[in-house]
């Protein structure tokens, strides 16, 4: 069967960044029901065991705050258009990402709240102890090989990741409140008036 992204790629002639940024946005059918259904709002995550996926959420707020792009996808979760995180470098507003989300995490009052950076990342080592220090050690920051499965044990996680979602009991959408919380709106690539350019 052909990919439909493929067929909108090239009926509308995408660029490959154009085809990329359409493949995160558009989840299939199925996917997009089943993400959908394991959302919950922040209110819920009150009193609960909260795992937040560190790279994920704070790349995504980080092009938020830079004015990049980020997006509604069609599951409702919010991402950002990189293609990868494997050799991500905290820009200058990475402070102010991470005590955002921060902020957000504490107006959720969740009972406990872990951390995760994956450790093959360069210098996430470093990265962790930052945020140690910005949050003042106030959550627990771990880095793994293993964070994909590690994050799953937790009752509620924070991220955007397909692989994690699927696997886990019940979705927060973190990078959303907290980009919300800074006074921004995602884009949407669909409304009821069709699609959205500016890809």
């Amino acid at each position: 069967m052909q990919d439909p992204i493929d067929s909108i790629a090239r009926a509308l002639s995408l660029t490959r960044a154009e085809r990329v940024a359409l493949s995160k946005i558009v989840r299939s059918p199925e996917e997009s029901l089943r993400n959908s259904m394991k959302v919950v709002p922040p209110h819920i995550v009150k009193g609960s065991d909260l795992g937040v996926d560190g790279f994920n959420v704070i790349i995504t707020v980080e092009r938020a705050l830079a004015g990049d792009p980020v997006y509604v996808c069609t599951d409702g979760i919010v991402r950002d258009l990189s293609l990868s995180y494997s050799s991500y470098k905290p820009s200058d507003l990475f402070d102010r990402a991470v005590e955002t989300i921060a902020d957000t995490v504490r107006s959720m009052s969740p009972g406990r709240v872990t951390i995760y950076l994956d450790s093959p990342i360069p210098k996430s080592g470093s990265i962790a102890k930052r945020i140690r220090e910005i949050t003042s050690e106030e959550f627990e920051v771990k880095t793994s090989n293993r964070v994909d499965s590690e994050i799953l044990s937790h009752e509620i996680v924070a991220s955007s990741d397909s692989r994690i979602i699927e696997g886990a009991k019940a979705i927060v959408d973190l990078a959303h409140a907290a980009i919300s919380r800074a006074g921004i709106s995602p884009k949407r690539l669909f409304t009821d008036r069709g699609m959205l350019g500016g890809i």
